[in-house]
């Protein structure tokens, strides 16, 4: 039963993930307003694939159903954190910031 519940639920993983879990919202919105493309910026600059964890441990990438923010479509969470309305350069900030943290 709790095998079941771990492999259920997005939010639970049997492997070990990054220090920052990013995950990208793929709803209707967000896919309209360019959620693919977020996928393709986040692949590129982490050099990973959606479900894997970089080398040094420090970020993982996901794929969600919605965040709930439709409103602010394309958008992502990391950790807890919610990003919307975002763009490449947005992105890039993001990443850049939190590689600056140690």
């Amino acid at each position: 039963e709790v095998y079941g519940v771990a492999t259920f639920y997005s939010l639970f993983s049997l492997k070990p993930r990054g220090e920052y879990v990013i995950r990208v919202c793929d709803s209707g919105p967000c896919h309209l307003m360019g959620a693919k493309s977020i996928f393709e910026i986040l692949e590129k600059e982490l050099k990973i694939k959606v479900g894997e964890t970089t080398a040094d441990g420090r970020f993982t990438l996901e794929e969600v159903s919605c965040l709930g923010i439709c409103n602010e479509a394309p958008a992502i969470m990391i950790n807890e954190k919610v990003f919307g309305n975002l763009t490449p350069q947005k992105i890039r900030e993001i990443l850049r910031e939190l590689r600056k943290k140690k």
